[in-house]
């Protein structure tokens, strides 16, 4: 568990980041966080219990740790396919000919509670996962950037375009790996349109990485520390203050 002065140094750098969301909101007279974005109907699919191969072919299985992770992750997930919404949004709302760093949410029910999980646009490299990335597509890698906790120890998710695309729709690999391991398929995220939801729902539909984490898969005290403040600053710009917990649109 990571000790309380990094805690605090969370919260110094969250509480920083929070001043430069207020002032982006306050200049740009917008929501300062992921204003901009599409909501598609998709389908989550899970691997078998032990998920799948490394990303470069080779096998895991003989990788107790790497096992017990995908094994970790994919316990997490709901089983075989899965109903979801999604919502794909560029972080500043630049315009479409300027990099932003691409965020995709992704959400489903489980026991009547809302699972999110939330990454924005990365590199798949050891130091690359954690860093957001501005680019010009909005389609490539994601990652989670922070880990997630399980049982395994910490986890990265990642999602980056399937190699062979089905008709009529995009495809993405779900990956898992440890901070600096190899990425290890546990499943696929298929965007199939755009979502049968009333523009007003779209308007509204939120999500939250800390209070909607999936069952499984946490956060760590410290990611609440960072990003808590700055999700506060944003709520309070889109007159959605009090709301408990950390949330912006993603």
């Amino acid at each position: 568990m990571p000790s309380l002065p990094l805690r605090a140094l969370a919260r110094s750098a969250g509480l920083v980041l929070a001043g430069a969301v207020g002032a982006a909101a306050a200049v740009l007279r917008t929501r300062p966080l992921h204003p901009d974005g599409v909501v598609l109907d998709g389908v989550l699919v899970v691997d078998g219990p032990h998920g799948g191969a490394a990303e470069d072919g080779a096998a895991v299985a003989g990788d107790g740790a790497a096992a017990a992770r995908g094994a970790a992750v994919v316990a997490a997930l709901p089983a075989g396919r899965t109903p979801v919404v999604v919502r794909l949004s560029l972080g500043a709302g630049m315009p479409r000919t300027w990099p932003d760093v691409a965020g995709i949410a992704i959400r489903w029910h489980a026991g009547g509670l809302s699972q999110d999980l939330l990454l924005g646009s990365a590199r798949p490299g050891p130091l690359g996962r954690f860093v957001p990335t501005p680019r010009r597509r909005v389609l490539g890698w994601f990652s989670t950037v922070m880990p997630l906790r399980t049982e395994a120890g910490p986890v990265l998710l990642g999602l980056h375009p399937a190699a062979v695309q089905p008709p009529g729709h995009v495809a993405l690999d779900l990956v898992q790996a440890a901070p600096r391991g190899p990425w290890q398929r546990v499943g696929a995220l298929e965007l199939l349109g755009p979502a049968g939801t009333a523009p007003h729902d779209e308007e509204h539909l939120r999500f939250d990485p800390t209070a909607n984490a999936p069952r499984g898969l946490g956060t760590y005290r410290w990611e609440d520390a960072l990003r808590a403040p700055s999700y506060a600053a944003a709520r309070r710009w889109s007159g959605a203050a009090g709301t408990a917990g950390p949330s912006d649109r993603r």
